[in-house]
């Protein structure tokens, strides 16, 4: 698995997010999630495995709602993204010709939504 040298695996916040302040192991972290072995814990927390939409769900759950699903997605999605952008040539990128958008229409306030949500996040560089 590519290791990004910008932004840790979203796995590792469940030692000092939950771990530590719930004074549990992982093995008891996993058995609150449901699991029946700390596997799925230990793979989160090691980065082998990644935050997914339903682990997201159990997370919020676990935490009574402290760290929420968005929370959890959008911490996968930074590592994803930092991912992307340290293993894709600058070469490759140079190949892709952008296209000419025309102006979004008001039936698009879910994306215009997503594109202001993204403003928000991007970090400042």
């Amino acid at each position: 698995m590519f290791v990004s040298k910008t932004v840790s695996h979203p796995g590792t916040l469940l030692e000092s997010l939950i771990l530590e302040p719930g004074g549990c192991s992982q093995s008891q972290l996993a058995r609150q999630l449901g699991f029946n072995q700390p596997q799925p814990v230990n793979e989160l927390i090691k980065g082998k495995r990644n935050i997914t939409p339903k682990m997201a769900l159990l997370l919020e759950r676990v935490t009574d709602g402290a760290y929420p699903v968005e929370f959890w997605l959008l911490a996968q999605m930074q590592w994803d993204v930092a991912q992307a952008r340290e293993s894709v040539s600058p070469s490759r990128v140079a190949l892709v010709q952008a296209l000419e958008l025309g102006a979004a229409t008001s039936k698009d306030d879910a994306v215009r939504s997503l594109l202001e949500l993204a403003q928000q996040l991007e970090p400042a560089h």
